[in-house]
Order: C-alpha cells, then sequence, then structure tokens
C-alpha cells in the first residue's frame, strides 16, 4: 500500500518537472520572439511580415488589415447563407435552394433575379436556422444569369453557367 503511494508520487514528480520545462520553454520561445519583433520596430521602423519569411511564410494565414476587414470576417462566420441549386417547379417557375451555413439564424428573405426584385411565392423557413436548408419558390418564369439572395444580414449570389 505504501510502495504504490511513493511511486505515484515519484510519477507525479517527474510529471509536473516535465510540464515546468516545457512551459519556461514556451515563455522563452515567446520572450525571444518578441524581442526580435521590437528590435525590428526598433531598427527598420516597422514590424516584419511573416509572409516574406522563407519556408514558414507561405503557411501564415491573411489577417484582416483594417477594422472593417476584421468586422466583416467575424461578420461571416454568424450570418452566412449559400445558394446550393436552382431548379423549375411544374409552372416553370424558378425554385431557389439556399442553406444557412452561418452560426445565427437568417431572416427576411428578398430575392433579385438578375437585379429585379421577385415575388416569393412560397412561404419559406424565415428564420432559417443554423444548419438547415430551405427551397424559395418565386415568380419568375424566364431564364435568368444571376440570382442575389439578401437576407437582414447576408447575401448569397448565383450565376447561371
Amino acid at each position: 500500500m505504501v510502495l504504490p503511494a511513493i511511486f505515484g508520487i515519484i510519477i507525479l514528480v517527474v510529471i509536473v518537472y516535465v510540464v515546468l520545462k516545457i512551459l519556461k520553454n514556451l515563455v522563452l520561445a515567446f520572450v525571444l520572439i518578441s524581442l526580435v519583433f521590437i528590435a525590428s520596430y526598433f531598427i527598420f521602423g516597422s514590424l516584419p511580415d511573416l509572409k516574406t519569411v522563407p519556408i514558414i511564410g507561405q503557411f501564415i494565414p491573411k489577417f484582416p488589415s483594417t477594422t472593417g476587414e476584421a468586422v466583416a470576417v467575424i461578420k461571416n462566420v454568424f450570418y452566412s447563407i449559400e445558394i446550393l441549386s436552382t431548379s423549375r417547379d411544374s409552372q416553370d417557375n424558378l425554385l431557389v435552394t439556399v442553406v444557412n451555413t452561418g452560426k445565427l439564424d437568417a431572416s427576411s428573405f428578398k430575392i433579385f433575379v438578375d437585379g429585379q426584385q421577385v415575388k416569393i411565392i412560397n412561404n419559406p423557413a424565415d428564420p432559417l436556422k443554423s444548419g438547415k436548408t430551405t427551397v424559395i419558390q418565386t415568380d419568375w418564369n424566364k431564364d435568368f444569369s444571376s440570382i442575389l439572395v439578401q437576407t437582414k444580414n447576408a447575401n448569397a449570389t448565383f450565376s447561371a453557367g
């Protein structure tokens, strides 16, 4: 009974020691990288562009450069819709299949076909929950080149190809 407890304490001490060494090295790496950035700022007058670093630069994502771009990126995560497909019903009216790919509900649908707002005939799911799909039936029965589905917070376009 005492022997397993001693071995357990020894193993725990070794694990704590290794974790502390790893954390120390991570903090040291962060400090050294920060010093390189600060030195670069004082020497060159600007922070280095990490995209130009050989080998690793290609793996660094592009970050938004303005507040407006950052807000747009965040908004697109929460409010996003996509047009999955288009088809025709038995009266040759245009059907548009839309999916909510955002995290929050999409509501207040409007459809524009070739720049003209068209009437929605059916009652699509409104609000459309995240991850759900709905079919919107319009009164458009001619050929088209582009469709714009607009909600209160998101837009999606579809081009006939």
